[in-house]
């Protein structure tokens, strides 16, 4: 008996140790490019219509686009949806006949600001594209992805979405990790913030050169021991800062490969290991306001939290926001919240995720709530809630396609610390100092290392 126990012990020791899921079966995986998109959504719409079914997305640009930021393209980007007017407009005052399809974070928004919040409610549209090879390399490949480990870390994965029909809450995560992106990629991007008594300060301008080899698909895998996706930050202003770097490497194997960072300051002239740049770590360059694992949603190892699959909904979530990108920050910053003017909300899928703090973890954070747009797989919108389960952070990602690439990007994004009662956005690629993010070619590979970080220094 009790040898019988120590194997049932050693196999389930083994089982958590491993983290093996299941793949899909071959009835699911006949779904995809049939019921289900090639990456995993719906492709019916809802049954009012009001979700409709997916056509293929926006895959061309619009007549009259003319790209003027970035050296390949970019922004500012047309909007194709310029004359459509809001189809309902929520308030204080009507809150309640749709609150089942709001988040609780949006809900407090509404309860903290009921005279000047609102969410305005366009058309729907399911404008995700990407390119061909990105569907073929998901459903030929949908067999080799595999968690591993407690972390869990993703192995035999290369430029697809690995678990488009996913099984539980890590693999949806995974998905929005190394979601569909341009591999080789450069541009500034700016940051405000919003205090309590509504001053506004420019909190930071950024250089980002950013390698993504997973998403190069003239390789075949990401090289042996090289991380997945790295990138540099270089200050431009504040003229204070100007010249701060940061360097970080994220590993697609994380049980065996943590996420590592350095910094590098020109005064002190000199790399510096930096291991605090993850977890609940706050990041300077936000205004103090975002945690380094808060970055696009979700960034860096699953290992002190639970991530729990709940399922879809239909929410209404930042959606095609062109109108959000093109405004001026002037425009942008209003007291208490961002100008609900320039924010277009749409009835969306979403696929929600909970994330619990496991037991004798430390982290500012009890729950973490992500809802995923189920065409894109990015986070759509965030919440967090403290160890005393209340409600800590909203944050927006307003998503909208890139049709010159195409991929449907969320790197703009408007935070909410109701802790602090401060707001911060940025990355809006189309705001008066960013350049939007632009195709490079594949940088050298030596060039996202610590020895290079000091030599391509701006002064």
């Amino acid at each position: 008996m009790k040898k019988l126990e120590c194997m049932t012990l050693a196999t389930l020791g083994l089982l958590v140790a491993m983290r093996v899921f299941a793949t899909p079966t071959e009835q699911e995986i006949s779904q995809l490019g049939t019921t289900l998109t090639p990456l995993g959504a719906e492709m019916a719409g809802n049954r009012d219509g009001s979700i409709p079914p997916w056509d293929g997305g926006l895959c061309k640009p619009p007549a009259g686009y003319q790209p003027k930021k970035g050296e390949s393209g970019g922004g500012p980007w047309m909007d194709p949806f310029a004359n459509e007017q809001p189809i309902l407009k929520i308030t204080s005052d009507n809150l309640t006949q749709y609150a089942d399809k709001l988040d609780e974070g949006t809900k407090e928004l509404f309860q903290r600001y009921p005279a000047s919040f609102r969410v305005d409610v366009y058309p729907s549209h399911r404008t995700a594209c990407y390119p061909q090879w990105v569907y073929d390399n998901t459903i030929k490949n949908v067999r080799n992805p595999k968690l591993v480990g407690g972390a869990p870390g993703l192995l035999n994965a290369h430029a697809q979405i690995p678990f488009p029909i996913p099984k539980n809450g890590y693999e949806a995560m995974w998905n929005q990790s190394v979601r569909v992106d341009v591999p080789y990629v450069k541009g500034d991007q700016e940051t405000w913030l919003v205090d309590a008594a509504g001053n506004v300060t420019l909190t930071s301008i950024n250089r980002v050169e950013q390698s993504k080899p997973y998403w190069d698909n003239e390789r075949q895998a990401v090289p042996d021991e090289q991380p997945y996706w790295t990138l540099i930050s270089t200050t431009v202003a504040p003229a204070s800062s100007a010249g701060v770097k940061q360097l970080r490497h994220n590993f697609l194997d994380t049980e065996h490969r943590d996420p590592m960072a350095w910094s590098y300051v020109p005064g002190q002239r000199r790399v510096r290991l930096s291991p605090e740049f993850k977890y609940d770590t706050v990041s300077t360059s936000s205004g103090g306001v975002l945690l380094f694992d808060e970055i696009s949603g979700f960034d860096g190892k699953m290992d002190k939290f639970d991530f729990v699959l709940k399922g879809k909904r239909e929410m209404y979530i930042p959606a095609n926001a062109y109108k959000f990108n093109g405004a001026s920050s002037e425009l942008v910053n209003t007291p208490n919240h961002a100008n609900p003017d320039y924010l277009r909300f749409e009835l969306r899928r979403v696929w929600v995720v909970e994330a619990h703090l496991k037991p004798g973890e430390r982290h500012v954070q009890k729950t973490k709530m992500f809802y995923l747009d189920e065409d894109s797989w990015s986070v759509a919108i965030y919440n967090a809630f403290d160890n005393t389960g209340a409600i800590q952070k909203v944050t927006y990602y307003p998503g909208f396609q890139e049709y010159d690439k195409p991929q449907y990007r969320t790197a703009p994004n408007v935070l909410y610390d109701l802790t602090k009662r401060v707001y911060t956005h940025g990355a809006r690629m189309g705001a008066e100092k960013s350049s939007g993010f632009y195709r490079v070619a594949r940088y050298p590979s030596t060039y996202f290392s610590p020895g290079s970080l000091a030599g391509t220094g701006i002064r």
